[in-house]
């Protein structure tokens, strides 16, 4: 099977391969993987992800917690306070809700930057270089600078602009659902990048650019460094079950993403400027809260699914090695 994904997956993705150990070759690997009763134990010839987040629930909730409230609660928070029960200017009121911004996404954007300059390449992608940030801090770098200029620019009027003031989380949300259609729609036609994204080099079929945020997320922010880079992209370029995990979640966020900034930014300016506040910065949370219940137990399921698929195969192959041993 192994063979036959790496021709469906279209392996240009080549780094370096996983050391699987001599105990993992041969048909002896074969015979013992038959026997692997726990799924999370590792099967010859899958590479495993080694990261498991609830080892970091801790980081995960604190650090996933701030962005949430920095980026949505917040503003709603302080918004509908200070608008409806203060005299405060309305300049003022923007004035401190706009100080938040950035508080938490910045520090953290300024730590992963900070990782990926180091002398050490240990966080960088593979075969990157030392000024060359992966491709999701560029698309953050791209998402930030708009949300930034968009709450500066419609701060400055005597009388603040709520509407534009409503608008960077829809947009934000616009990017990266475009970004995810558009690798989408290039994975399945086989197109190749035009450039090098993360770890993926120039020339070599563009995977969906759900992966590439995983491999750079996990590897920088996570701290799984290039190891992680590597199996991550081992594992799609070996395993179609993978792969049609990580093909059908990027569809599933791409879509739903384009389709909550879209319909958030329309509401927006539609109706009256203080629910247009709220909904532009509120909805997509809501999106978000939806899909991880959503993606959650479609990948666990999807991976026991590829994890009792490959066993499967190994033992179909190693009752097919059993059956062409000559009979003494």
């Amino acid at each position: 099977m192994a063979s036959n994904d790496l021709e469906n997956g279209r392996a240009a993705l080549t780094p370096p391969p996983v050391n699987l150990g001599p105990e993992e070759s041969g048909g002896d690997s074969v015979a013992s993987a038959t026997m692997v009763k726990d799924p999370g134990e590792e099967l010859p010839g899958l590479p495993r992800l080694n990261y498991k987040l609830l080892d970091h629930k801790k980081k995960l909730f604190l650090v996933g917690g701030l962005l949430v409230l920095e980026g949505s609660i917040l503003p709603i928070v302080l918004f509908y306070p200070l608008w409806f029960a203060t005299n405060l200017r309305h300049g003022i009121l923007f004035a401190i809700i706009t100080s938040f911004f950035g508080l938490v996404s910045g520090l953290e954007f300024a730590h992963r930057s900070w990782r990926l300059i180091q002398k050490d390449d240990f966080y960088r992608p593979l075969n990157g270089t030392r000024w060359r940030f992966d491709f999701t801090h560029m698309t953050l770098s791209v998402g930030y600078t708009v949300m930034t200029g968009i709450l500066i620019g419609a701060s400055i009027p005597h009388e603040p602009l709520v509407r534009p003031l409503a608008m960077p989380l829809p947009l934000f949300f616009i990017e990266v659902g475009l970004l995810a259609i558009a690798t989408g729609f290039m994975d399945a036609m086989n197109l190749h990048a035009t450039c090098k994204v993360s770890s993926t080099p120039k020339g070599a079929p563009i995977p969906p650019i759900l992966l590439t945020f995983i491999e750079d997320v996990v590897a920088v922010d996570g701290g799984a460094g290039k190891t992680y880079r590597e199996r991550i992209l081992n594992r799609y370029k070996i395993s179609k079950h993978f792969r049609a995990l990580i093909r059908g979640l990027n569809w599933f966020w791409g879509i739903g993403s384009l389709l909550v900034g879209a319909g958030s930014l329309a509401v927006v300016w539609t109706v009256p400027q203080e629910i247009a506040y709220g909904v532009g910065w509120g909805a997509p949370l809501g999106f978000v809260i939806i899909w991880l219940a959503i993606t959650i137990p479609w990948t666990h399921r999807s991976l026991e699914n590829e994890k009792r698929g490959w066993m499967a195969n190994l033992r179909r192959k190693s009752q097919q090695g059993s059956e062409k041993q000559p009979v003494p």
